[in-house]
C-alpha cells in the first residue's frame, strides 16, 4: 500500500478478513444481515453435494447447512448486492478444512473507512485474528495458518 494516500482517497478492493474458530451458519447470516442488508443471495446451481453430484440444493439455507455440517471440507461463498451498496461491500465466507472459517469484506473506501469497517468486523465477530490486503485476499492454507500469520 502507497502511504502517500490520503486519507480522503477512495481505495479499491479493500479487503478485510476476521477469523471465526466455530462455523456456524448463524454467524454467516448475522455477520451478512449487520455488513449486507438485503444482499443478493447465492446461486445455488453452482453447487453440489460432494456424494451426490445430482442433487439440487432447494434454498441458500440448505446449502449453507450442508457445508457447515461437514467436517474437514473448505468451501468457499460470496454475496454481495447491485443496489444501496455505497461502499460496494461484497462479504465472503471461506470454510476450512481444519473446521474453523474466514469471514471477509472486501469494500471501496478511504483509509476511515478501512479502519472503521476493520474494527467492526473483529468486535461483531469477537475476534482479534484478522488481517487487511488490498486487491487479493491474504495467503492461509486454513484455520490454523491464518492464525499463525496474522495473530497480533
Amino acid at each position: 500500500m502507497n502511504k502517500s494516500i490520503t486519507n480522503e482517497e477512495i481505495i479499491k478492493d479493500i479487503v478485510i478478513q476476521v477469523l471465526v474458530k466455530n462455523k456456524s451458519a448463524k454467524t454467516i447470516y448475522d455477520t451478512l444481515n449487520k455488513f449486507l442488508p438485503n444482499y443478493d443471495v447465492l446461486d445455488i446451481s453452482v453447487y453440489s453435494k460432494f456424494d451426490n453430484e445430482d442433487y439440487v440444493f432447494k434454498s441458500e439455507l440448505e446449502v449453507i447447512d450442508y457445508f457447515i455440517s461437514k467436517q474437514n471440507i473448505a468451501q468457499r461463498f460470496y454475496w454481495t448486492k447491485n443496489e444501496n451498496n455505497l461502499d460496494n461491500v461484497m462479504v465472503g465466507v471461506n470454510l476450512t478444512e481444519d473446521n474453523m472459517m474466514v469471514i471477509s469484506l472486501t469494500i471501496d473506501g478511504t483509509l476511515k473507512k478501512e479502519a472503521k469497517y476493520y474494527s467492526e468486523l473483529q468486535q461483531f465477530l469477537n475476534s482479534e485474528i484478522g488481517v487487511i490486503s488490498y486487491f487479493n485476499p491474504a495467503e492461509y492454507k486454513d484455520g490454523k495458518d491464518f492464525i499463525e500469520k496474522y495473530s497480533k
